[in-house]
C-alpha cells in the first residue's frame, strides 16, 4: 500500500515538471503577411485639367497698299487659357531586382481641348499709320492639342511614386480671327477682305515630365499626377491672301512658329495589370 502511494506521488511530480518544461520551450513564430510590391505594369485611362500659355509669330506682307512701297513685318501674339482633356497609355516596369527594377517605360496618347487665346496689333499698323490707311488687330484661339509620347521613369517612395520624362509627336489646331485686321479695313471697300477666319493645323513635337503617385494604398488602381509639357510647331503654317478682288497675291497674312507650354493636374485609373 505504501508503495502504491509513493508511486502515485512520484507520477504527479513528474507530470507537473514535464508541463513546466514544455511551457519553457520556444514556440514557432506565426508567419508574417508580406504585402505584394506595387507594379506600374499595366494600362490606364485618365483625365486632366490645367493652364497653358504660348507665343505665335504672324507676318503680313504688303506690295501694293500703303505709303511707301513693299513691307514684310512680323508680330508675336501672346496667348493663355485653360486646358482640359484625357489620356490613355500603358506602362511596363522591369522585373529584375536592384536599380533595374525601378525603371518604367511606357507610351501615352493625350487629347485636350483648350481656351488658350490672345490678340496682337496688326504687324502693318506702324507701316500703315504713316499714311491714311486703317490699323487693326489679329486674334487667335488654340482649339485643341494632341500628342503621342514615349515615357521613361524611375520609381521612388517604396515604389509608389513614378518620376518620368516624356517626348514625342504633337498636333495643334489654331483658329485666327482676322475680321479686325488692317487688311480687312482696307479691302472692305474694294471687294472684301476674304474669310474672317484662318484655320491652322500643325504637326510638331513635345517634351515634358512629371510625377505620378498612388493616391491611397487601399486603392492602388488610382493614381494622381502633376505634369509640365512644352510643344513646338516650327516653320510656316497656313496663309491667306489679304483680299478677294483687286489684290496682289503677295499681299498675304502668313502664320509662323508656334510654341505652347502647359501645366496639368490629373488622375489615372489602372484598367489591368500586375
Amino acid at each position: 500500500m505504501k508503495r502504491l502511494a509513493l508511486f502515485a506521488t512520484i507520477s504527479q511530480l513528474a507530470l507537473i515538471a514535464g508541463n513546466g518544461a514544455a511551457a519553457d520551450l520556444p514556440r514557432k513564430a506565426p508567419a508574417l503577411m508580406v504585402a505584394q510590391a506595387y507594379s506600374w505594369t499595366g494600362c490606364y485611362v485618365g483625365g486632366h485639367v490645367g493652364y497653358g500659355w504660348g507665343r505665335s509669330d504672324v507676318t503680313e506682307s504688303n506690295w501694293s497698299i500703303g505709303p511707301g512701297g513693299s513691307a514684310y513685318l512680323t508680330s508675336t501674339l501672346e496667348s493663355d487659357g485653360a486646358v482640359y482633356g484625357g489620356q490613355l497609355g500603358c506602362n511596363y516596369q522591369f522585373a529584375s531586382g536592384g536599380l533595374v527594377g525601378n525603371w518604367v517605360v511606357g507610351i501615352q496618347g493625350d487629347f485636350a481641348g483648350t481656351s488658350i487665346r490672345g490678340d496682337v496689333g496688326d504687324p502693318l499698323n506702324d507701316y500703315f499709320a504713316s499714311g491714311s490707311q486703317p490699323t487693326g488687330t489679329l486674334g487667335m484661339k488654340t482649339k485643341w492639342l494632341a500628342s503621342v509620347t514615349g515615357r521613361l521613369g524611375v520609381t521612388g517612395w517604396n515604389n509608389r511614386a513614378l518620376f518620368y520624362a516624356k517626348g514625342g509627336v504633337a498636333w495643334v489646331k489654331n483658329e485666327w480671327d482676322l475680321s479686325a485686321s488692317a487688311y480687312c479695313g482696307i479691302y472692305s471697300d474694294i471687294g472684301g477682305c476674304g474669310p474672317s477666319s484662318l484655320k491652322d493645323n500643325r504637326t510638331g513635337w513635345t517634351a515634358g515630365g512629371g510625377i505620378e503617385w498612388v493616391i491611397l494604398p487601399s486603392s492602388p488602381r488610382w493614381t494622381a499626377l502633376v505634369e509640365y509639357d512644352y510643344y513646338r510647331f516650327n516653320g510656316t503654317g497656313s496663309s491667306r491672301l489679304a483680299g478677294v478682288e483687286f489684290s496682289d497675291p503677295r499681299n498675304a497674312i502668313i502664320l509662323g512658329d508656334r510654341n505652347i507650354q502647359t501645366v496639368k493636374f490629373g488622375v489615372n485609373y489602372k484598367l489591368f495589370g500586375l
